[in-house]
């Protein structure tokens, strides 16, 4: 371990005092197992494309928190997203092998674009799945190697549980990371308007420079045996080899500070509108060499905040709270276009035209809204009535400074920013891409702005505001 950062634990845990002492243990567990999937296995996209390699492995990483009765699980994955039929495999499995509630169980993706494809083909396993027709096929696939990767986790993690302490802090990385929505002089607000553009006025939007830490301590030693980082920004590379991205890097870093059997979680924070594209640069940046170096700048943050960070009081809780927001409508004439249609049906670029009919009607990325209503969504009783889509919200609490909240989504920074600002708790752990893949979820703001991210969005506005209002809800009651 560095001898710096060994005298700074050692400062912690000898100085610390605390101000009750809480007799039931606190418990935290971690697993990690590898999900890459073969060679060839097609990656994200639209259209997708075979796989040609792995240029550093994809991991399921567990956290597991017991404290007394109340038992949690944060279960992070290198993927794009996770479908609520994923989600729910996983917990309901997770659960069974190890008493957990399922309710209990949180899992989120970190939004690695070079990662596999879970969409179309992976919803029509998980229907076979779901009325016990699995075929051999579909035993011997990576859908079946994944769940139970995922599963094995957390079951690791629940193995693994030893009595613990946590320093909670906050670092700071500025300037590696970009609102990618820009005011043009034309007036519109342009999602990624492309390096050096002349038609730029200035950001639409804010970043989040913050990045949250938890390491976990076993008890009656200075090691940190484990981390959850959490920072808000999208993924670097592309390419056609898997890649965890940034985060394998900032696992090596860290494990580099804090001991080679150093386990790094990573949660994606808010970043629906923020990614790692300055704009007022030249492009040219070797992504190898940027992905690298992002993930180094957020370990040197985590280390260089140590000094500010605090050892807390355990007190672990966690709720679960399901939310059904309105969805988007489309018309009849919508549909068939979004199926049919050659032209353009609003004045807009073609980019957006394809992501209109992607929303709608053609399976992409994530599920559109006509499968959504099919499979996900509760159906209005009364006309009129929009349909409305499950949306799942879970709120850990680690000590009376420190917590965690997931939810599903891309979330926009401005409703991350919010939480964290209003939340009574200092070290506000924002998670993103939880339990469900929807798509984005901008501000009231950005829909009034439009452009990519609001064509592409599932949820009708006001949706990201309410998610915060109810995860804030929950804060403020763990508080009192």
């Amino acid at each position: 371990m560095n001898t710096k950062v060994l005298l700074l634990l050692l400062l912690f845990f000898t100085c610390c005092v605390k101000v009750k002492k809480d007799t039931t243990p606190f418990l935290i567990g971690t697993g990690v197992v590898e999900i890459t999937p073969p060679e060839g296995f097609p990656l994200y996209g639209v259209p997708a494309v075979k796989s040609t390699g792995v240029k550093d492995p994809l991991y399921a990483k567990a956290i597991v928190f017991s404290q007394g009765e109340a038992q949690g699980v944060l279960l992070v994955c290198n993927l794009l997203g996770i479908p609520r039929d994923l989600s729910r495999i996983v917990r309901e499995r997770a659960s069974d092998q190890t008493g957990i509630p399922f309710q209990n169980i949180s899992i989120s993706a970190t939004h690695t674009h070079t990662s596999p494809g879970i969409t179309a083909a992976f919803k029509e396993y998980a229907l076979r799945e779901l009325s016990g027709r699995l075929t051999e096929e579909d035993q011997k696939s990576y859908f079946t190697f994944l769940i139970k990767g995922m599963t094995e986790a957390i079951v690791l993690a629940t193995k693994n549980q030893q009595e613990v302490e946590i320093v909670s802090g906050k670092g700071h990385a500025p300037g590696i990371s970009f609102n990618r929505r820009y005011l043009m002089t034309d007036g519109r607000v342009r999602f990624n308007p492309g390096h050096q553009n002349p038609g730029i006025v200035r950001p639409a939007g804010p970043v989040d420079p913050d990045v949250h830490f938890v390491l976990l301590q076993p008890k009656d030693t200075v090691a940190n045996s484990a981390s959850l980082t959490v920072f808000a920004s999208h993924y670097v590379r592309g390419g056609t080899e898997f890649s965890s991205d940034y985060p394998f890097y900032l696992q090596e870093q860290l494990k580099t500070i804090f001991g080679r059997e150093h386990i790094s979680v990573f949660g994606l924070g808010a970043c629906g509108n923020i990614n790692t594209v300055n704009p007022e640069e030249e492009a040219g940046e070797d992504p190898d060499v940027k992905v690298k170096r992002i993930g180094n700048i957020l370990a040197h943050a985590v280390e260089n905040a140590l000094p500010g960070a605090r050892q807390g009081e355990p007190d672990f809780c966690v709720v679960s709270r399901v939310l059904y927001l309105p969805m988007q409508d489309y018309t009849g004439e919508e549909l068939l276009w979004s199926k049919e249609g050659t032209e353009p049906l609003y004045p807009e670029r073609d980019f957006l035209t394809k992501r209109r009919k992607l929303k709608i009607s053609e399976w992409g990325v994530q599920p559109p809204l006509e499968q959504l209503r099919i499979h996900e969504a509760v159906t209005p009783a009364v006309s009129g009535e929009p349909y409305r889509l499950p949306v799942e919200i879970h709120v850990f609490r680690l000590d009376s400074e420190t917590a965690i909240v997931t939810m599903p989504g891309e979330l926009f920074s401005e409703l991350g920013l919010s939480l964290k600002k209003r939340s009574p708790f200092a070290n506000t752990m924002l998670i993103e891409l939880a339990n469900a893949d929807i798509a984005y979820i901008p501000t009231l703001q950005a829909f009034k702005e439009g452009d990519y991210e609001a064509v592409n969005s599932r949820l009708a506005p006001g949706a990201g505001e309410e998610m915060v209002n109810q995860a804030l809800e929950i804060l403020e009651g763990f508080k009192k």
